[in-house]
């Protein structure tokens, strides 16, 4: 009996450890992936909405949704002529899709007056909403953390932060008062809300502040079985997040002498996908990104020691050199 459960103890964590070498997500995102419920039968004659919509993981997101039949879709964004051409490529990705079923909804994530309206028209148009997916964000600056400016942080934490925040109370409110206590919030935070990305003050601060906000509303939820709370928690992900963003000294960071090492990088399509499985099986935090990011984030989560001293020798490597 007990070799029995040495051998099952041993295969667990071998398989365990396959799939964390060898998989672009956590190992529970990545079993309901593999045999849980498929994006169509969660989303089908859904209507979501998904903010930060007119590129990179926002735009992978919906290009993967409007394969779902009657799904209905609201993108938003700030850039109008953005978000028209990526409802443009949605319906020619499928075909058979209603130009009806996709609504252009632009506005600015920090002009808090606009949220409630937004909604109303989301309400007005398709009569529901049953999901919303907050994806929009900004980079902010790759710089030394004593060179940030206060007003960096500032700005950074209304878009990321705070802007997101007071949507997802609007939309919330909706759920409980007129969707009978039913309806589901997507956050896309980042692995950087996971542990400290250096050089990346003030975004992953940001992230980090996302996960303590929706973790609490999570548990305070938990006694109301039909509104779910999803963390998404990418990596490095295919996108122009990055093309503005500066130095701490206000240089835009692709015209400075710093370069950063790259690593592997997801494509927006994959993103989006692992994004919607998740959604669609209810969990209640997703990790994505190519190795050897998870095993990385592992070893900060569970093993804080060994990753403080690897951490230590690997940052000359990964983080920051002069072109």
């Amino acid at each position: 009996m007990l070799e029995l459960i040495a051998g099952l103890v041993l295969g667990f964590w071998t398989i365990c450890l396959g799939i964390l070498l060898w998989a672009d997500c956590d190992i529970w995102t990545f079993m309901h992936l593999k045999f849980g419920n498929d994006i169509a039968s969660r989303f089908e004659g859904k209507v979501v909405w998904v903010t930060g919509a007119s590129s990179g993981i926002g735009e992978g997101l919906v290009k993967e949704l409007v394969k779902v039949k009657n799904v209905k879709i609201v993108l938003s964004a700030r850039r109008k002529e953005e978000l028209e051409r990526v409802r443009k490529e949605c319906l020619g990705i499928n075909k058979s899709a209603r130009p009806d079923s996709v609504l252009v909804l632009p506005f600015d994530m920090v002009d808090y007056d606009s949220h409630t309206p937004a909604l109303e028209k989301v309400i007005k148009t398709f009569g529901k909403l049953n999901v919303l997916i907050s994806n929009a964000a900004a980079m902010g600056q790759y710089a030394f953390w004593e060179e940030a400016p206060i007003s960096s942080d500032k700005a950074l934490f209304d878009l990321n932060v705070f802007s997101l925040v007071n949507l997802n109370r609007i939309v919330l409110n909706y759920f409980k008062n007129e969707r009978g206590r039913q309806g589901h919030l997507a956050v896309v935070s980042s692995l950087a809300g996971k542990f400290g990305v250096p050089y990346l003050t003030p975004y992953t601060p940001t992230k980090y502040a996302l996960n303590g906000y929706f973790e609490s509303l999570r548990n305070e939820l938990r006694k109301m079985e039909r509104i779910h709370v999803t963390l998404l928690c990418p990596g490095p992900v295919v996108s122009n997040i990055g093309d503005n963003a500066m130095t701490g000294t206000g240089e835009k960071f692709k015209n400075s002498k710093f370069s950063i090492k790259p690593s592997n990088i997801m494509t927006a399509a994959r993103c989006g996908e692992i994004c919607l499985a998740a959604i669609a099986n209810k969990l209640e935090e997703s990790w994505m990104a190519p190795l050897p990011n998870l095993p990385f984030l592992y070893l900060a989560t569970y093993q804080p020691f060994l990753f403080a001293k690897i951490s230590a020798i690997l940052m000359k490597y990964l983080v920051v050199e002069e072109k």
